[in-house]
């Protein structure tokens, strides 16, 4: 029988030692831009919504202040975060990272945005019959299931590199490269590295709505 253990904290990559500091410093005002995107974003759906910050801090669950650096580009948007907001704001957490209307973003303006232990990279956001945010995730090798925060949607995750079972907690799927799980993401789910780190392709898919 596994134990399992919660990992809250979230998981950064780190610049290798090899990058130089032109490198690390380029990668700074990288990230800068895209917290700054992000912040601006927060405050057009918070502004379009209504809300005041306290009321969205309120019914969001997250600290005032933390809301405030947010939208500031001073603080550190991580997918737990924008999954809270989106889903008061009535949007997807897709919408605060692309553009509304027009061509995506910059891909060198993408950064890596942090979950329960495994870090995503937002891709792209596609708005058909249903919206989808599509992230390139990487699952860490760890002694224990990562327990992921539950958040609205459906989940459809492809293996692309490694083992891993993912899935509901009560049932989880063990995948190899190719194969692919779907499961609501309002259920508790895990991810579970086997022998090593994986890569995989998430693609959150929602219902279409309009801000």
């Amino acid at each position: 029988m596994i134990r399992s253990v919660f990992i809250s904290d979230p998981v950064f990559l780190r610049p290798s030692r090899g990058e130089t500091r032109v490198n690390k410093e380029t990668k700074s005002q990288e990230q800068d831009s895209f917290a700054q995107h992000v912040g601006q974003r927060i405050r057009y759906f918070r502004d379009l919504q209504g809300l005041s910050l306290s009321e969205l801090s309120r019914r969001s669950g997250i600290a005032k202040g933390t809301l405030s650096k947010l939208e500031s580009g001073t603080g550190n948007p991580t997918i737990v975060t924008l999954g809270a907001l989106a889903g008061i704001l009535n949007i997807t957490p897709g919408d605060f990272m692309e553009p509304r209307n027009g061509p995506p973003r910059d891909q060198r303006g993408r950064k890596n945005i942090s979950g329960p232990g495994i870090t995503m990279l937002f891709l792209h956001k596609i708005v058909a019959e249903k919206s989808w945010d599509i992230y390139e995730t990487n699952i860490p090798q760890t002694d224990t299931p990562i327990y992921s925060a539950t958040h609205g949607g459906i989940e459809h995750l492809i293996m692309v590199e490694g083992v891993a079972e993912v899935g509901p907690v009560d049932a989880p799927t063990r995948l190899h490269p190719g194969e692919r799980v779907a499961f609501p993401g309002d259920k508790p789910h895990l991810y579970f590295a086997i022998g090593g780190p994986c890569k995989a392709l998430l693609m959150m898919e929602h219902p279409t709505k309009r801000a």
